[in-house]
């Protein structure tokens, strides 16, 4: 494939003026707007009651494989108002954004953890949608500007010092440019987000059935995910990566195993050595990726220009990497969102109390010197404090939901869009609502209960090697951190 039509790969743009800077793209007229699709963005259509539905990206459902995208859809658009919708979506895996749109006014809805990614905007009373910023700014006048907004963030100590930098859902780096966040719907003619799940009060329910129930499910995900589409599973030596190669037994003739090797990364790694003795003993074909290799001028032009918030000295080379070694069409399989159900702003378990917005600041202290950060984080603290909102769910786990994989690691599958596409298992409610649904104590430090029961269930053998072993160096780290913690000197056991 030319790397020229690489550029904005399987990203969207819904505009109420044409744009011919997309030719080449997949175009119709939705309404009074353009649609302009890249043609490797996979797309369904639906029409019901005077609605039209169109939904950018894949979606199936686990308990019913054998339903197409499309009969999916038509689902869907027969629900009859935002609640039936979000009842239709509940149980659906997949990475997509869902457009209603009657009478030329639209209904937006994303996947679970909001991995397509969707930012909006209004110019002139006209509503503008796209997959991220550079494509707006295609169709809108001095909206997309590098101002004082966008130099705050990446002229920060933030940025600088963190590899994987991401600011909060919900906002961008320009004023009166918004981001869809998950859980919520938007509307055209209001630009309100409509919180639309949690809806049920949470309890606590009995372990042994619900780790049965989440066994299966998965198993039934990574089922149904290999049999349509060709995935490939990169492993780690971690948690999240091993779970899903337990649930990948029965579909492991029909998949890829690999793992990446970038940064520091060598033989001696966990992450490296691990992956590849496993697999040798469960004897499944593996293959090391090499993401240190130059990246060419070429593409790295094309990951600049594809989105501004593009990560190029880090992501941009392991994707370089990856578009060297991963045959085209694989979709890979990412463990990520797991971390929502495995207490990872409190490791440990134990949901410390929250006061104000400025406790979750502290997760990100670097974050302070970033107003908009500020402001975004307080808005959202605020919609979620209430425990009406809330319904008894953990605030971090909500905040790490919808706040923290809802920016960074959309951003960081927008950003692999020119690479390969990504099947992510637990970008699913009702996986997520499942696992939160479980007392903590089984699903936190220091044994991950929930995923070690898991393994032993679906492929034991996964077992054979240890999962994030600490060497020699991280174990002092690691003993001197929990000394702090006890003498009081860090807030969360991060």
């Amino acid at each position: 494939m030319s790397l020229k039509k690489l550029k904005f790969r399987r990203q969207f743009l819904l505009s109420p003026k044409l744009c011919p800077d997309l030719e080449g793209w997949d175009f119709q007229e939705v309404g009074k707007h353009y649609l302009y699709v890249h043609p490797d963005c996979l797309q369904a259509f639906a029409t019901s009651n005077g609605k039209r539905g169109i939904l950018l990206g894949h979606v199936l459902n686990p308990r019913q494989p054998d339903l197409s995208t499309s009969e999916i859809l038509e689902d869907i658009v027969q629900q009859s108002d935002e609640i039936g919708i979000a009842k239709s979506i509940y149980g659906l895996v997949g990475r997509f954004v869902l457009i209603v749109e009657k009478n030329n006014e639209f209904t937006f809805f994303n996947d679970a953890c909001g991995l397509k990614s969707f930012f909006f905007t209004q110019q002139d009373h006209k509503f503008y949608a796209a997959s991220q910023p550079l494509l707006l700014k295609l169709v809108t006048k001095n909206l997309i500007e590098q101002g004082e907004r966008y130099h705050s963030y990446h002229d920060s100590e933030y940025v600088k010092s963190n590899k994987e930098n991401w600011f909060p859902s919900g906002t961008s780096l320009y004023p009166g440019v918004y981001h869809l966040v998950a859980n919520h719907y938007l509307k055209s003619e209001t630009l309100q987000q409509t919180r639309y799940w949690p809806i049920k009060k949470l309890e606590t329910i009995n372990y042994e059935e619900a780790k049965e129930k989440f066994a299966k499910l998965l198993k039934l995900t990574i089922d149904a995910g290999s049999k349509k589409y060709k995935l490939g599973l990169g492993i780690t030596g971690g948690f999240d990566s091993r779970i899903l190669l337990s649930a990948s037994k029965d579909a492991a003739e029909r998949m890829l195993f690999y793992t990446l090797q970038y940064r520091n990364l060598d033989y001696n790694s966990n992450d490296i050595r691990i992956p590849v003795s496993l697999t040798q003993k469960i004897n499944i074909p593996h293959s090391l990726m090499d993401c240190r290799i130059p990246i060419s001028e070429e593409f790295k032009e094309i990951y600049l220009a594809s989105s501004d918030m593009a990560h190029l000295n880090d992501w941009g080379h392991i994707a370089y990497g990856i578009s060297q070694n991963l045959p085209e069409g694989t979709m890979s399989v990412k463990g990520s969102c797991s971390e929502t159900g495995r207490c990872f702003f409190y490791k440990n378990g134990v949901h410390p109390e929250l006061k104000s917005s400025q406790d979750i600041m502290n997760i990100n202290p670097k974050w302070k010197e970033i107003p908009f950060i500020d402001e975004q984080i307080s808005k959202w603290y605020d919609e979620v404090k209430d425990s009406n909102t809330n319904k008894g769910y953990n605030i971090l786990d909500l905040f790490h939901w919808e706040v923290s994989t809802g920016s960074w690691q959309s951003q960081s599958q927008l950003e692999w869009d020119l690479v390969h596409d990504t099947f992510t298992p637990f970008n699913n409610r009702e996986l997520l609502d499942l696992m939160l649904h479980i007392d903590t104590k089984y699903r936190s430090k220091p044994n991950y209960t929930l995923y070690k029961d898991t393994m032993n269930m679906l492929w034991p053998e996964v077992l054979l090697e240890p999962i994030n072993p600490l060497d020699t160096k991280s174990e002092v780290k690691q003993l001197l951190k929990s000394i702090l913690t006890r003498l009081g000197f860090e807030k969360y056991n991060r």
